[in-house]
């Protein structure tokens, strides 16, 4: 009796081994992350996706965008590495350490850079005097002064720090900021209405800004004189944000000699002539070194 159960017991452990075989083997063929297939790493990138031309959905609901193609182009020349982008909320999503990398048309600010690695810059852009059709148009910033405009701006960023060293430098020309976290609608529609008196912003969004927001014909973007805009931006370059931790600083350098080697053979002279209409890829003088 003893020996009959004992063998019952061994044939039952050891079709319990031979189904945890099977189902090791099986979860191992239908595991669904990447980073531990044949030594490739997950990188996981995100963006807020609705900036056009830089990030956005085409009529075929696929992310595209001078910025979303610059980065896809950079991790196909990275085989050990293989790229996720997700639509989500890109500064949180990488402070926040859920993802790798925000691909979202962001400038250089000493804020972020505590907070985030900078990679090399991928493309460049100009900016423009936001005002209404019918005003005449800015000639530079001693020009705002004298007219006495507003401009709502958010505390911290790259133009409310620019016009505040304007202030500081040109007492006697100050420009009345007003700080706001208003959305660009909102801001928009307040020059529209006399509230303010201009807005700066990007050149190459303005007219998806408009459209989205049913003011066309309502706004203009006039030009900005080269002085002027290397005052307001020195660079006005575009990076891509990295978790400040080991793996971010990992993937920058793995990224910064493709960066190099795109701006070298013309991809990113390609990628935004594409989606902007001219070349904006960067200037060799920033290509050597990350900021940060």
């Amino acid at each position: 009796m003893k020996k009959a159960i004992l063998k019952k017991a061994v044939f039952a452990a050891t079709v319990l081994l031979l189904m945890a075989g099977v189902l090791g083997c099986s979860s191992k063929k239908d595991g669904k992350n990447p980073s531990a297939k044949n030594g490739v790493q997950l990188v996981k990138a995100v963006t807020n996706g609705s900036l056009a031309p830089y990030m956005y959905l085409n009529e075929k609901d696929e992310l595209t965008g001078t910025d979303i193609e610059i980065v896809k182009e950079v991790f196909k020349r990275l085989p050990q590495y293989e790229l996720q982008i997700d639509i989500a909320d890109a500064l949180q999503g990488v402070l926040s350490g859920q993802y790798d990398i925000a691909v979202n048309n962001y400038g250089y600010s000493k804020a972020r850079g505590e907070s985030y690695y900078y990679s090399l810059p991928y493309k460049t852009t100009y900016n423009v005097y936001i005002q209404r059709p019918g005003d005449k148009p800015l000639t530079s910033l001693k020009d705002i002064s004298e007219r006495n405009y507003k401009i709502e701006l958010n505390a911290g960023g790259l133009t409310a720090s620019a016009l505040e060293t304007w202030n500081e430098q040109n007492p006697n020309s100050k420009i009345n900021i007003v700080y706001t976290d208003v959305d660009f609608m909102t801001r928009f529609q307040h020059v529209i209405d006399g509230v303010s008196g201009l807005a700066i912003d990007d050149g190459p969004i303005l007219d998806t800004l408009l459209g989205k927001f049913g003011m066309v014909g309502k706004l203009v973007g006039n030009e900005i004189d080269p002085d002027t805009e290397d005052f307001l931006y020195p660079q006005n370059n575009t990076y891509f944000l990295l978790t400040k931790d080991e793996k971010g600083r990992a993937i920058r350098d793995a990224i910064t000699p493709v960066l190099k080697e795109m701006k070298a053979d013309g991809t990113l002279t390609k990628i935004t002539r594409q989606f902007l209409g001219k070349d904006e890829s960067p200037k060799d003088q920033y290509m050597q070194n990350p900021l940060n």
